[in-house]
């Protein structure tokens, strides 16, 4: 999931909000891989919220206080495998 795009900016963060659609797998089994990684994330992220928006998307919402990091979080192997296999794809809005 590619979350460099930025909404706006705010001091030193940039706030976002990313629509998640999972072609394979039910929102239910994204969020319980996404908050996988939670503690990792939390280091880039802050004010992150969660919506479920229907069985398989959501909006999450969240500040980046550190788009190297967040960048480099989400390009790690285990996590892009995952995306594949779920068929998890994000829009930027």
């Amino acid at each position: 999931c590619d979350i460099i795009c930025v909404k706006s900016l705010r001091g030193n963060t940039m706030k976002v909000s990313a629509e998640v659609t999972i072609g394979n797998g039910t929102y239910e089994d994204w969020l319980e891989f996404f908050k996988s990684y939670e503690p990792e994330r939390n280091q880039f992220v802050a004010n992150e919220v969660i919506e479920k928006t229907s069985e398989n998307s959501a909006l999450v919402t969240f500040e980046i206080v550190n788009l190297d990091g967040l960048t480099e979080l989400s390009s790690r192997h285990d996590i892009l495998e995952v995306e594949k296999k779920m068929q998890i794809s994000t829009a930027i809005k």
